[in-house]
C-alpha cells in the first residue's frame, strides 16, 4: 500500500503543480473504485469491481497494472479527506468495496451508487474500519443510493463505520442500510444525522448512534427492520436529537415470545409521527397486536413496541351491530376509542349508536366525539377503565352504505389508554354475509357446497370470476360452476387446486339483488384461504369480492329459494295456496295465511351467517388478466 504524507495546503498545491495536478480553490478530488484487472487508465468498459478497499496498488499507467482507485488521473491513491482540498469515494460501476482492517486513510465523504443507473456496496467486515471525515471542501457525509441509484451498505459484527456529517439512504426500495448479523461482536455504525428513506436493517448486535436528528423517509419506501431474539433484547437505533417517524416498522422475531414480551427500537430525545405499519413475522391470535409506546428512559424516550392482547370489535354485517369485546384473559385498560370507515359505512343516525356515554358501563365521564359516517368515538375525562363485559354500541355498521364494490368492510378501531400513552390498534372481526358487493359463501362443515350470492342492493352483471388458493384447498373435480347451468360460460383450460378460472365468452351473468348461483363442492375442507375477485361487464380490471366460511341458511319466507325474502316469494305463495308445504317455511304445513304473515315478517331478509368472514383482496393475476391470456384457450364443459 502507498500512503501519501499529510502535507500542509500549500505544500501539497506545490507538489501537485509539480505533478502536472492542479486543485481548484475549494474543489474536491472524487475517485472512483475501480477493482482488480484493470490495465492503464479506467476506461467504461471495465469489469465490476470487487476487492480490498484498502489495497493501492498504484503506478504509472503501464501495461499489467491494476488500479483500485482512479481519480482519471495517472497517480491512483486512497481517497483522502486530508489531501488538498478533500477526497472523495465513490462506489457506482456495480462492485463491492470491501474493509477487512484500518487502514488510516479515511475519504471526506462516500457515495455508493447515488447517479442514476449505477450501483455499488460498501461492506465493512470484522476488524475494519472505515470513516467519512470532513476537512478541507469535503463534508463527512455517506451517501446511499439514490431515487434512482442503488446503494448497499453493511457493517458485519466486529466491523466499524461512520459518519461525520450525516449518513443518507436515496428513496429507492432497492437501497439498503444492514447493521450487524451473523457472528461474534458488535458491528457499530454512527453519524452526527440520519435520514433514512430506504430498508434499514438492524440486527440486536449492532450500535447504530445518530448523534443529532434521525428520521424515517415518508415517501413510501422507508422500511425500518429490527431483529429481536429475547425479551427487550432487539436492535435499535439511539439518536441524541428528535426522531421523525415514517414508512412502516417491521419486527424481525428470532424465538417465540411470550404474552407481554417487548422490545425497545428506538431510544431518542423525543418523536414526531408514526410508523404508518407495524409488522411482524409472527402469526399472531387474532385478539393479539403489536402495540407501540413511548417511556421515558434516563432523560430520553424510549419507542417499545410489545405483544399485548386487545379489544376486538365485532361487526355484524347482517345486523349493522358492533360489540366491544376482550377474548383474553389480560387486562385491558382505556381511557378512549375510535372507530373510522374511509368509505362512509358508519350510520350517522344518533339513534343507532348506544355509546359507553349513554349506557354508562364504563363509568359516567366519558364524552361522545361528532357522529359521523366517516368517525364516531369518546374520550374518557377521568382515569383509564378496565375492561369488563362485552359492550353493544348499537347498529353503527351500514354495510351496503357506498359504492358498489368499493371500501367493503373498511371499518378502523382504534382505543388508548392515558396511563403509557398508548394509541393501540385493535382489531375488527366480522360476521354475517350481507356485504355490498358478491358474496363467495362456502361451507366448511365437510360439503364443500359453495354459493355465489349478490348480497348488495345492485343489480350487477357479470362475464368473468377467478377463486385462488394458495395452500391449493379448491376440488376441481366438485366444481361445477356457471357453466354446468348449459350457458355460455367456459372455464380456463389451466384450473387447479390452486385456481379456478371461469369466464363468459358471447355474453354476461346477470345477478339481481339477493341472487344466488351455486358453483358446487369445490372446496376441500382443508386452509380457508380462498380469495374471489370477479369482472364487471365492460370493465378491465377484476373487483374483490368477500368470502364467507358458513354454511348457507336460507331465510325463513323465502319460498322460492333463491336467498332473499321479497315479491317473488309472495308470487310462490298465492300460486300455491292449499299445497302440502314450501320451501323454508319453518314446517308450517297447508299454504295458507300463516304463510303470507312468515313472509310479511321475514320480508327483505337474506341468508345468515355466524361466522368470521375475510375480505379478499384482488391477487397480481387478476380475472382481467387471466381473460386476456387464455383467450379462446378454453373448454366447454
Amino acid at each position: 500500500m502507498t500512503q501519501r504524507a499529510k502535507a500542509p495546503a500549500l505544500l501539497a498545491a506545490c507538489i501537485a503543480a509539480a505533478l502536472g495536478v492542479t486543485h481548484q480553490a475549494a474543489a474536491q478530488t472524487n475517485y472512483q473504485f475501480r477493482g482488480d484487472g484493470i490495465q492503464n487508465l479506467p476506461t467504461t468498459a471495465e469489469p465490476a469491481p470487487n476487492g480490498d478497499w484498502n489495497l493501492d496498488t498504484n503506478g504509472a499507467g503501464t501495461d499489467g497494472e491494476s488500479y483500485w482507485w482512479s481519480s482519471g488521473l495517472q497517480l491512483n491513491f486512497i481517497p483522502d479527506h486530508a489531501i488538498g482540498d478533500g477526497e472523495n469515494a465513490y462506489i457506482e460501476n456495480g462492485g463491492l468495496a470491501y474493509v477487512t482492517s484500518d487502514g488510516g486513510i479515511y475519504p471526506g465523504r462516500i457515495v455508493i451508487g447515488e447517479a442514476s443507473g449505477t450501483s455499488g456496496a460498501v461492506e465493512v467486515r470484522s476488524g475494519g474500519v472505515m470513516r467519512a471525515l470532513v476537512g478541507g471542501a469535503v463534508n463527512g457525509n455517506i451517501t446511499v443510493g439514490s431515487a434512482s441509484g442503488t446503494g448497499t451498505l453493511t457493517v458485519l459484527p466486529g466491523g466499524t463505520m461512520s459518519a461525520e456529517s450525516s449518513l443518507v439512504s436515496g428513496n429507492n426500495a432497492a437501497n439498503s442500510i444492514v447493521v450487524g448479523g451473523a457472528g461474534a461482536g458488535t458491528a457499530s455504525l454512527t453519524a452526527g444525522s440520519a435520514q433514512l428513506n430506504a430498508v434499514t436493517h438492524v440486527y440486536s448486535n449492532a450500535n447504530f448512534a445518530v448523534g443529532g436528528a434521525l428520521a424515517f423517509g415518508s415517501q413510501g419506501n422507508s422500511n425500518y427492520i429490527v431483529q429481536a431474539t429475547g425479551n427487550n433484547a432487539s436492535g435499535k437505533i439511539t439518536a441524541g436529537g428528535t426522531a421523525n417517524l415514517n414508512g412502516s416498522l417491521t419486527l424481525d422475531i428470532g424465538y417465540t415470545p411470550a404474552l407481554g414480551d417487548s422490545w425497545t427500537v428506538l431510544q431518542a430525545d423525543s418523536f414526531n409521527g408514526s410508523f404508518s405499519s407495524i409488522n411482524s413475522n409472527l402469526s399472531l391470535a387474532y385478539n393479539q397486536n403489536l402495540v407501540a409506546t413511548k417511556v421515558a428512559s434516563g432523560g430520553q424516550m424510549d419507542y417499545k413496541i410489545g405483544l399485548e392482547e386487545v379489544l376486538v370489535l365485532e361487526v355484524n354485517r347482517d345486523t349493522g351491530v358492533a360489540t366491544l369485546t376482550h377474548p383474553g384473559s389480560s387486562t385491558v385498560q382505556l381511557d378512549g376509542y375510535f372507530i373510522g370507515s374511509e368509505g362512509g359505512l358508519l350510520n350517522a343516525s344518533p339513534s343507532a349508536w348506544t355509546s359507553l356515554s349513554e349506557g354508562g358501563q364504563l363509568g359516567a365521564d366519558w364524552i361522545e366525539t361528532d357522529q359521523r359516517a366517516d368517525n364516531i368515538g369518546e374520550l374518557k375525562i377521568g382515569a383509564d377503565a378496565t375492561f369488563g363485559a362485552d359492550v353493544s354500541l348499537g347498529a353503527i355498521y351500514n354495510p351496503l352504505a357506498g359504492e358498489f364494490g368499493a371500501n367493503v368492510d373498511d371499518l378502523q378501531f382504534t382505543f388508548r389508554r392515558s396511563s403509557d400513552g398508548a394509541q393501540i390498534p385493535g382489531v375488527v372481526q366480522y360476521t354475517g354475509s350481507k356485504a355490498n358487493t358478491l358474496v363467495l359463501q362456502v361451507d366448511p362443515s365437510g360439503s364443500g357446497d359453495t354459493l355465489l350470492r349478490n348480497t348488495s342492493a345492485t343489480t350487477v352483471e357479470i362475464d368473468g370470476y377467478e377463486i385462488l388458493s394458495a395452500a391449493g384447498s379448491l376440488d376441481t373435480a366438485g366444481w361445477t360452476g356457471i357453466d354446468g347451468a348449459g350457458t355460455d360460460w367456459v372455464e380456463a383450460i389451466n384450473n387447479s387446486a390452486n385456481q379456478l378460472v371461469e369466464f363468459n365468452t358471447t355474453g354476461f351473468t346477470t345477478l339481481a339483488p339477493g341472487a344466488t348461483l351455486n358453483l358446487g363442492e369445490l372446496f376441500d375442507g382443508s386452509a380457508q384461504d380462498l380469495d374471489f375477485n370477479f369482472l364487471l361487464m365492460g370493465e378491465e380490471e377484476a373487483t374483490a369480492g368477500v368470502v364467507v366460511y358458513e354454511a348457507y341458511v336460507p331465510p325463513a319466507g323465502d319460498f322460492n329459494n333463491d336467498g332473499i325474502v321479497n315479491a317473488a316469494d309472495y308470487t310462490v305463495y298465492r300460486d300455491n295456496l292449499g299445497a302440502a308445504g314450501l320451501p323454508n317455511d319453518n314446517g308450517l304445513g297447508t299454504v295458507g295465511e300463516a304463510h303470507y304473515e312468515l313472509w310479511r315478517d321475514n320480508y327483505g331478509a337474506t341468508s345468515g351467517a355466524a361466522s368470521s368472514v375475510a375480505s379478499a383482496v384482488p391477487e397480481p393475476s387478476s380475472v382481467a388478466m387471466v381473460v386476456v391470456m387464455l383467450g379462446l384457450a378454453a373448454r366447454r364443459r
